[in-house]
């Protein structure tokens, strides 16, 4: 019969509650009433007086570890009617399994970092003579302290090695997913088991999903899933590392748990120092929602390295703050005394140290918040936004982004007439009058953006040239043209019709082709497929475009070549979103961003353009509850550029850099300014956007750094899907 709340055991420990009950006894929270601290009592139950004395000699071995990442066990007795019990530390705060039924799965950093907290502890007790194993390791096992702090808890199962010995304190037993083979009875245990349940409880840390069980492997009734195909942000190496760890034969794992961390750690991720690993590893705590009878102390950030005491951290904040404000209040004394000597030396000198600042920030790529003195003034006024990071760890562990070649996309070199440092920093864009007054030098390396503009009917294609001259309309559609898209070559255009106005699906709608040469029109794709959202991959030789033919919007490939339309997968990836659209290759065409059109994340697929055939997708962005739309590569393909839109605000652009793995997300805005649908430059350095500040929409160009921003020309009609032509004809 369990014990109940209020009961008095061994004369000495007061139970507060039942943790967790099962077939050997039960778990229980309790109070020492001689120390007058919380412990966790495990029970176990025996029926002969030999396990009784195995657990006595089992026990106080037990009592000897001592570890940053283990509890200690601090007692154990024997109760009449052959009970059993190990007396260990309560750890406050939840365990791992109470998170991911929370949270769904974990971030790869944060599940690396519990794995090498439980290598540790592992390490530990394998090195024991004999060596103690644990049997036992899953997320239940797992705990995680209000501070952060990993605990690998519960030695119910535990085995001690040496020799033959095959015995258990409890019961043989077995955590279905969790277990290796050889814990169901086949073979004896060693530490290579315990490696076995920690890549489990990795695997289920990382997919959100319990490992099928080793048994049912074994059988060949189920077989383990690959984790980069189950949760994209799985880099390949960790997916191999944790597919090892949880072979069926023993000896095809890692051989040691040291083994094991080595391959974790060569995922890149940044060892504290020597003295602070000492204090164990720590990862963000539970955060508020977790339950009630967890401590309320503030959580510490998120951190690699061991934490310092509370009483430590707030005295070395206050010290630092103190030197701080000495230094500031020296410095503003020997700048007013300066001044009050030679006050025009020392706005000379804040003058260059500004103009310094700002030739600094340029070069790290980091907007400033003000114009030059020696930059036109544009017709709008601006701000840049500083840059966001959205969930940084402060050493992210690798994550699967593609390694995109530097060379920018097949375009011509800019046209001559371009300033000779465009090819260093980015050309500054000359303002334009109401009328639109051409610009001196053609920006972004290319003189012309297509774009629709809707009449007092329909929405219609047009053409002009950046500095907002020389506009000429393309098509006359019945029921309009909209979502111009340009061949590599800049002389067709792909185009959708019919489109009355510019909205996210277009289900009637089919994609053409036009030469600009004869202003001949063509089918493009096929009536019955229909599409819009089209894209044309740098060699001209595949059309992305989304179509609703099936249903739900889905991205399909059309081969230009041989005019055959098929979908991105044979057999669709596990991971697929049900419904996704607007593609968008990056610039060596080795890559496919589209949006997920469920959770509004920006994805990547990886495409062989020799076997036209496409790997496993993977979602980039991670924006939280931002709705991202329309995403382009620039930057010679080293980031991604997409609209972002929080709820109920209008939307602006944001640029993340494929080398952040989506972490980073920097906004591009102006002040009052909306933008969206965003057109990048032949030379990567410039985007077309439509804009507005108020009801009229116009196009607008704008730097990659968002220090520079221009309306093309001002036209009282909506005008929108801008596209910059790759190369203009002769």
């Amino acid at each position: 019969m369990a014990l109940q709340r209020g009961d008095l055991l061994h004369g000495r420990y007061r139970i507060i509650e039942i943790l967790g009950k099962g077939g050997m006894g039960a778990i229980y929270h309790a109070v020492d009433t001689t120390l007058e601290i919380e412990v966790v009592i495990k029970e176990n139950l025996f029926a002969s007086e030999e396990y009784s004395e195995q657990f006595q000699r089992e026990a106080r071995l037990l009592a000897t570890l001592r570890h940053p990442n283990l509890p200690r066990v601090t007692d154990y007795f024997v109760e009449e009617g052959s009970r059993q019990y190990l007396v260990m530390d309560y750890i406050e705060g939840e365990d791992l399994k109470t998170r991911l039924e929370r949270e769904g799965k974990l971030p790869v950093a944060e599940a690396v970092i519990i794995a090498l907290a439980l290598c540790d502890a592992l390490e530990y007790l394998h090195s024991r003579e004999p060596p103690v194993i644990h049997r036992d390791i899953k997320p239940a096992n797992v705990r995680i302290s209000p501070e952060g702090r990993v605990y690998l808890v519960d030695f119910g199962l535990a085995k001690i090695g040496g020799g033959d010995q095959r015995t258990v304190t409890g019961a043989q037993a077995v955590t279905p997913g969790f277990s290796p083979p050889e814990q169901y009875g086949t073979a004896h245990t060693d530490p290579r088991s315990d490696i076995y349940s920690l890549g489990a409880t990795l695997y289920n840390a990382l997919s959100g999903q319990i490992p099928p069980d080793a048994f049912e492997r074994v059988l060949e009734r189920a077989e383990l899933q690959s984790l980069d195909v189950l949760n994209p942000e799985v880099p390949p190496p960790l997916s191999d590392a944790i597919v090892r760890a949880m072979a069926l034969e023993p000896a095809d794992r890692y051989p040691t748990v040291s083994a094991f961390k080595e391959a974790l750690l060569a995922l890149g991720i940044t060892l504290p120092h020597e003295e602070e690993m000492q204090e164990g590893w720590a990862i963000s705590p539970p955060p508020p929602t977790a339950p009630a009878w967890r401590s309320n102390a503030s959580a510490p950030p998120r951190t690699l390295k061991g934490t310092l005491p509370p009483e430590e951290a707030a005295l070395s904040r206050s010290r630092r703050g103190w030197r701080i404000a000495l230094w500031l209040a020296l410095i503003v004394a020997v700048l007013f005394g300066w001044y009050r000597l030679n006050p025009a030396s020392l706005r000379l000198a804040a003058a260059s140290g500004w103009r310094e600042g700002e030739r600094a920030l340029a070069r790290l790529g980091v907007p400033f918040g003000g114009v030059s003195a020696h930059a036109p003034t544009p017709t709008v006024m601006f701000t840049a936004a500083p840059a966001a990071t959205v969930g940084v760890s402060p050493s992210p562990v690798p994550l699967p982004t593609p390694s995109l070649s530097p060379s920018p996309s097949p375009s011509p070199s800019p046209s001559p007439s371009a300033a000779p440092t465009a090819a260093r920093t980015p050309p500054r864009p000359t303002s334009t009058t109401a009328a639109g007054a051409p610009v001196p030098t053609p920006m972004g390396g290319a003189a012309h953006i297509a774009y629709a503009t809707l009449g007092r009917i329909e929405a219609q294609i047009w053409l002009i040239a950046v500095g907002g001259s020389h506009a000429r309309q393309l098509t006359t559609r019945p029921g309009g043209a909209c979502q111009p898209a340009w061949a590599p070559d800049g002389r067709r255009l792909a185009f959708i019709a019919p489109c009355r106005e510019n909205k996210p699906t277009y289900p009637n709608a089919q994609i053409y082709w036009l030469d600009l040469a004869t202003q001949k029109i063509s089918e493009l794709t096929p009536p019955e497929w229909g599409g819009f959202d089209p894209a044309i991959s740098p060699d001209g030789h595949w059309l992305a475009f989304t179509s609703i033919r099936t249903g739900s919007p889905r991205v399909y490939l059309f081969d230009l070549k041989k005019h055959h339309v098929r979908p991105l997968w044979a057999q669709p990836p596990p991971n697929l979103p049900a419904s996704f659209a607007q593609p968008a290759w990056s610039p060596d065409g080795r890559y496919l961003a589209f949006v997920d059109r469920t959770t509004s994340r920006v994805w990547i697929a990886p495409f062989d353009p020799k076997k036209g055939t496409f790997g496993a997708p993977f979602a980039f962005s991670r924006s939280g509850n931002r709705v991202n739309a329309h995403p382009v590569w620039a930057g010679n393909g080293r980031l991604l550029v997409y609209a972002q839109t929080d709820h109920g605000s209008l939307p602006y652009l944001v640029k993340a850099p494929l080398d952040q793995n989506g972490l980073q997300e920097i906004p591009i805005r102006a002040v009052g300014m909306a933008m969206r649908e965003p057109s990048v430059s032949p030379d990567g350095r410039m985007l077309a956007v439509e804009g507005w500040k108020g009801s009229n929409h116009d196009i607008y160009v704008i730097s990659i750094d968002g220090t520079h921003l221009q309306r093309v020309f001002h036209s009282p009609a909506q005008d929108f899907d801008p596209a910059w032509q790759p190369s203009p004809p002769p």
